[in-house]
């Protein structure tokens, strides 16, 4: 089955750093869905710019966001600044999370990331359609990895743009019952308002495109389930996967400042006082093996430094 997108329709393939980005020609204007993590904003621009280029210079005019979480949001001032007049829009169940910037939920600081502050001018609520491309796309609620996050859905194309409801083999990760437990029930509910759609191409927020849709969302399905089995192994991944993260984007860390980090850290902070109970020093040595082990991170004992690999 091709993957091959209409004329009016780009997909740019990014990484597990910033979301990829969906762009969309109407006219002489364009949409941009998602905007990458802010750190990488040069790479960013350059590919919305050629992109853009390739369309005959049309102006970006809007910015869609799937959802707010860093990866997905980085890009925005930046691109607004250079775009003057592109509008912002986002799902209408973020806006508290917007107005309460930088709370936990939002997984900015609380979690060793970042991202700029920005002003939004339209909302998108479920249920609504968009004419993006030349073609209607129907907005979805997909609460479970954000609880406000939307996904879009053209039935003619049979196209999904499943931000991080869904990806090839998982999906974002949810909190740990123990914290939360609507999360998990909502990303069930999430798995199977999706399987109900018409969809031959997956267009996710992370990894390549592609079409075993069906195949797809019972690989997540079972992950999730796994994961709803054990609560431990929930928190396992949440922190080390957000250890990761922070060390890919920052690059480096002296190793004697692990302990402190953890410490100070709200994510390793409190799932250390609730979750394993132990103290910063015998925590940091646990996160720091386990990065180890996955290949992501190496320590450099003569140095005394973490990088990421």
């Amino acid at each position: 089955m091709t993957t091959a997108l209409p004329g009016s329709i780009a997909f740019i393939e990014r990484d597990w750093l910033s979301a990829n980005h969906i762009m969309f020609r109407d006219g002489d204007a364009a949409t941009l869905v998602d905007t990458g993590y802010g750190k990488f904003n040069d790479v960013t621009i350059d590919h919305v710019e050629r992109t853009l280029d390739g369309w005959d210079g049309a102006p970006l005019a809007r910015i869609i966001n799937t959802h707010i979480h860093s990866d997905h949001i980085g890009g925005n001032v930046a691109l607004q600044r250079l775009h003057r007049g592109c509008s912002i829009a986002v799902p209408a169940e973020e806006q508290r999370a917007l107005v309460n910037w930088d709370s936990p939920e939002q997984m900015l600081s609380y979690a060793d990331q970042e991202a700029e502050r920005f002003a939004w001018d339209e909302v998108i609520e479920p249920g609504q359609q968009l004419t993006l491309g030349g073609e209607e796309w129907h907005t979805i609620a997909t609460p479970g990895h954000d609880m406000g996050s939307l996904v879009l859905h053209s039935p003619r194309l049979k196209i999904l743009i499943s931000a991080d409801a869904l990806w090839e083999h998982s999906s974002g990760f949810v909190p740990p019952q123990a914290i939360d437990p609507k999360p998990l029930a909502a990303q069930r509910a999430t798995f199977r308002r999706l399987a109900d759609l018409d969809v031959a191409l997956v267009i996710p927020g992370h990894g390549p495109m592609f079409t075993d849709f069906s195949g797809a969302l019972k690989r997540a399905s079972d992950k999730l389930e796994a994961f709803a089995a054990d609560d431990m192994k929930i928190v396992r991944s949440v922190v080390k996967g957000m250890f990761i993260y922070s060390m890919m984007w920052r690059g480096s860390m002296p190793l004697a400042e692990l302990p402190g980090y953890v410490g100070r850290i709200g994510v390793h902070r409190d799932y250390n006082a609730q979750f394993f109970r132990i103290s910063d020093e015998a925590y940091a040595d646990w996160l720091l093996g386990e990065a180890v082990r996955a290949g992501k991170l190496r320590v450099d004992r003569e140095r005394g430094e973490i990088t990421a690999v």
